[in-house]
């Protein structure tokens, strides 16, 4: 075979290695550990979606509750490399019915492991894109894998995992993934935007 070949075969590789792997969570098919991961199209994803901005909190506190948010995400793959179920429900703002039902247990611990699989290599260097108020943080990552982390804070302002979504966005449809001047509608009125509450179960 030729260089050019070898290049394309070697990046045709690469490529389906990454959707085998977003597939592979996507096919799961559960909310589970309150995770919901897609591979969706542009056109369900641009319901991603204008309450109060990140630039209405203050730099500094924008850049806590970054933080803060990323460490629970740490904790909650530790957690789920460990099989700690009790350490998944403290961070979670839900529970999958498998990982509630005691019979279920294998079938959770299964689960927890193919979250940690898919979602250890992700680094917060990764998340360049960070939109939050103080109730929700939505964190996410440049084409064309975006992978994005939903996160809720609670009635006492603990911040709790929500969930992981991947999404493919190729040259045509860059930016389509999330959509930057509605990523937080709420048209609802309820103070939860609609991104975040598509999540809820």
């Amino acid at each position: 075979m030729n260089s050019d070949i070898i290049k394309y075969m070697s990046k045709q590789s690469g490529i389906l290695i990454s959707l085998l792997a977003i597939s592979v969570v996507f096919l799961l098919g559960y909310r589970g550990f309150g995770w919901e991961n897609s591979f969706k199209g542009d056109k369900e994803v641009t319901s991603i979606t204008t309450t109060l901005g990140i630039s209405d909190l203050p730099r500094h506190e924008q850049g806590e509750l970054e933080r803060e948010a990323w460490q629970v995400f740490q904790n909650y793959l530790e957690f789920a490399r460990t099989h700690n179920l009790a350490g998944i429900r403290s961070l979670s703002h839900q529970i999958s019915s498998a990982c509630s039902d005691p019979s279920k247990e294998g079938e959770c611990f299964a689960l927890m492991d193919s979250v940690y699989a898919i979602a250890s290599p992700l680094k917060l260097s990764e998340f360049k894109y960070v939109q939050v108020d103080k109730r929700q943080i939505i964190m996410y990552t440049d084409a064309p894998t975006v992978a994005i982390l939903y996160f809720t804070k609670d009635d006492t302002g603990a911040t709790k995992m929500l969930g992981l979504r991947f999404c493919f966005e190729d040259k045509s449809a860059l930016g389509s993934c999330v959509k930057t001047d509605s990523v937080k509608e709420d048209k609802d009125g309820d103070g939860w935007w609609d991104s975040v509450e598509s999540l809820f179960y």
